[in-house]
């Protein structure tokens, strides 16, 4: 687990206004994606520099240091300690809790000096319910380079998994929108005011560790991108979280005369009305059922988009691969032609 004041630290870079030499992170997010410091700040969002292999021909071994942007995943100190447990290991928090509970409780009692009767009582009951269930801690912090977003890493290696925005849903939140990414889930919660998190890492990663986490949830919305690898994602999250309790979020082809957005950060940044979008999600459709609908929706989707759907060209037969694009997973091509034609 990374250092306990890292994260901290980090929130401190991005959010300093009084450091000129580093606002280039924090105007990408304010601008370019469209969040707010508000909501950078509750979601813990800050600034590393972290260091990466060099792409740079003949710089092989080197390495080049880059701004990013950190994205820490904060959980309670039992959950770290369930999913160490799987692992066939523990993690004592007893001694963090008790410093956290002891500085809890002072600050409490701060607030309520004078309180009396019924009233106080319910808010020592609310404290110690908080505290059973240990303090926060940063679980693994996620950076992604600002310029170059092939740059990423988990910060430490080898460590846990966790669901970045965790710690910003409420204890008895019942739904909760699941994305795949971290700007996704920031802008669903500053346009719609709905818990969010985002899976840790892109839409093939569900790591067992985390399922317990979404357990207590009646409704989960799983809000992938807008394309092929996002939406066989949702399906197979749904069939792995459960379906009778999963929702689709799939915007229609068009939202108002305007494309369907790629993501939730795409729906924020183009005006859309996110909450409209997720009151329209669906339930998994069956893997032997496809309606009309849902298969218009696919075609057109491949028509508006056949750079999504390229396969692997064949650089010897440029015309082929020019009507076909390329061998795609899961097809058979047959090439053929009559008798001395020169196959």
């Amino acid at each position: 687990m990374p250092h306990p004041r890292l994260a901290a630290a980090y929130i401190t870079n991005l959010l300093d206004t009084t450091n000129t030499t580093d606002c280039e992170a924090l105007t990408y997010l304010l601008e370019k994606r469209g969040l707010t410091k508000q909501t950078l700040r509750k979601y813990g969002v800050g600034l590393g520099s972290y260091n990466f292999p060099s792409n740079e021909p003949g710089e092989n071994g080197k390495y080049v240091r880059a701004n990013c942007v950190t994205f820490p995943w904060i959980m309670r100190a039992s959950e770290v300690n369930e999913q160490e447990i799987l692992r066939g290991s523990s993690y004592d928090w007893e001694s963090t809790a008790s410093t956290t509970t002891s500085t809890a409780s002072t600050t409490a009692a701060q607030k309520k000096e004078g309180a009396e009767g019924d009233d106080a009582e319910t808010d020592d009951s609310i404290d110690a319910e908080k505290d059973a269930v240990g303090p926060f801690v940063t679980r693994r912090i996620k950076a992604r380079a600002v310029n170059t977003k092939s740059w990423q890493r988990l910060d430490p290696p080898g460590g846990g998994w966790g669901l970045f925005g965790w710690h910003t849903v409420p204890e008895n939140a019942k739904e909760i929108v699941l994305t795949e990414g971290e700007y996704d889930a920031m802008a669903v919660h500053q346009a719609t005011g709905r818990p969010a998190v985002s899976l840790p890492n892109g839409c093939r990663s569900l790591p067992v560790e985390v399922l317990p986490m979404l357990e207590k949830f009646d409704t989960i919305y799983l809000w992938m991108d807008n394309d092929g690898p996002g939406r066989e994602g949702a399906e197979q999250f749904a069939k792995k979280i459960g379906v009778n309790r999963c929702l689709l979020v799939q915007p229609d082809s068009t939202i108002d005369g305007k494309p369907a957005p790629k993501d939730a950060n795409e729906a924020l940044l183009e005006g859309m009305d996110l909450e409209q979008i997720i009151r329209g999600s669906k339930v998994l459709p069956h893997e032997r059922i496809l309606t009309f609908a849902e298969l218009r929706t696919q075609v057109l989707h491949e028509m508006l988009n056949p750079e999504k759907y390229t396969g692997v060209p064949v650089p010897s037969l440029p015309g082929f691969t020019d009507i076909i694009k390329g061998f795609r997973r899961g097809e058979m091509t047959v090439l053929t032609g009559s008798t001395g034609s020169g196959k």
